[in-house]
């Protein structure tokens, strides 16, 4: 994968490494990832991941947790891959200012279809028939998806785009790695955001 390389964004203090793309350094890209453990049993567990610059050893280039049993408005969700899959996003969306380090164009890169299609094919007409599915039922995941269209906007009014990119799952090995090692961590009952400094 040429289309983004490592850079270092120099508009931060201090300068920092990202996945830039080879013909606009203003435009980032970070990989997220959602895993699902127990499927079918009664302690289903699920996790988020993202790799947001390239691979060393200091500091930590990932951020993860484990999905939260109440969303970002504090109602009560079932762990499920969806979930896990929107959580990163959000995760990834939050954890630092990006227009300040220079970004303009946020590249959400994912292998979920689930994600991609939402954000950029399926929201417009739920939003028309009032979260409603086409088939009339109820859009699952509301929640998360009302935060990612408020996370859109916010960042829109700092003049940055967020645009995603549905890739490969062998791409996105390293956030699956660590979306599954979240999933494995202790429970985590209340909604809280992973906010990065000098990273």
């Amino acid at each position: 994968m040429d289309l983004f390389l490592p850079g270092i964004s120099r508009q931060a203090t201090p300068v920092v490494s990202r996945f830039m793309h080879r013909h606009n350094p203003k435009t980032f890209l970070i990989y997220t990832d959602g895993a699902y453990l127990n499927n079918g049993q009664s302690n289903p567990k699920a996790g988020w991941g993202c790799i947001f610059r390239p691979l060393t050893p200091t500091p930590t280039p990932t951020i993860s947790g484990r999905l939260e049993h109440k969303g970002p408005f504090g109602d009560s969700h079932s762990q499920t891959s969806n979930r896990a899959e929107l959580r990163a996003v959000l995760g990834a969306l939050r954890f630092r200012h990006w227009k300040g380090e220079g970004c303009t164009t946020l590249v959400i890169a994912t292998d979920s279809e689930y994600v991609v299609k939402g954000a950029t094919e399926w929201v417009p007409g739920w939003l028309r028939k009032g979260w409603k599915t086409s088939a009339g039922g109820q859009v699952k995941n509301k929640d998360l998806w009302e935060a990612l269209l408020g996370e859109m906007e916010r960042w829109d009014t700092y003049g940055m785009k967020i645009q995603f990119w549905r890739i490969p799952r062998e791409w996105n090995v390293d956030a699956d790695v660590k979306a599954k090692e979240a999933a494995g961590r202790n429970d985590v009952e209340e909604w809280g955001d992973v906010l990065g400094v000098l990273c």
